[in-house]
C-alpha cells in the first residue's frame, strides 16, 4: 500500500490514479487525523461483492455449511 499525503496526492494525482489501475496498489491519503483509500474500480467492486455475500442470509447459510463440511487428508504422492 502507497501512503501520502492529501497535498502530495493533489500534486501526482495522475500517477497515483495510474499506478492504481494498472499495479493494482491502494493509496493511503493522510489527511490529518483522518485518511481516506484509493483503490480500483475492479476492487472495490470484489469488495462491495464480499461484503454483499457476508452480509447475505444466502450467503451466511453457505459459510456456515461449508464450514461444518468435514475434508480428507489426500497425500498427492499416493494419486
Amino acid at each position: 500500500m502507497l501512503t501520502t499525503t492529501i497535498s502530495d496526492f493533489r500534486k501526482s494525482l495522475k500517477g497515483y490514479v495510474d499506478s492504481v489501475i494498472e499495479n493494482n496498489d491502494q493509496v493511503l491519503i493522510n489527511r490529518g487525523r483522518q485518511g481516506a483509500v484509493l483503490v480500483s474500480l475492479d476492487e472495490y467492486n470484489a469488495l462491495a461483492r464480499t461484503a454483499s455475500v457476508l452480509t447475505s442470509r444466502v450467503g451466511a447459510d453457505v459459510i456456515n455449511a461449508a464450514q461444518k463440511q468435514e475434508f480428507i487428508e489426500v497425500d498427492i504422492d499416493s494419486l
